[in-house]
């Protein structure tokens, strides 16, 4: 009989075993922030099934990305909750060097 293939979630839980001599190796605060980062793959681990990449890492990197994007939008929702200018840095003269000017 032949092999079957591996799923996402078999091959993102061997992705993470093969991680874990790198993950011993951080420092307590660095350990958790990849759990984290980790758990953030885990969370979309049904859509990386459906996306059936070939390549596992691909899916596991982008999961990632996906979670920091929907923190970055909650921080920007609670900015703008708070009625704070995110175009603009407090104490700066004019605002034209700010970073996270909007163009436009």
């Amino acid at each position: 009989m032949g092999r079957s293939v591996p799923t996402y979630r078999e091959e993102l839980n061997r992705m993470i075993t093969d991680w874990n001599r790198f993950r011993r190796s951080l420092r307590k605060r660095e350990r958790d922030s990849f759990d984290e980062m980790i758990l953030s793959a885990k969370k979309h681990a049904t859509a990386g099934q459906y996306q059936a990449n070939p390549d596992p890492m691909e899916t596991l990197m982008l999961s990632i990305l996906l979670e920091h994007r929907l923190m970055l939008e909650r921080i920007e929702r609670r900015l703008c909750n708070e009625r704070m200018d995110i175009g603009h840095i407090p104490g700066s003269a004019s605002g034209e060097d700010d970073d996270m000017a909007e163009d436009g």
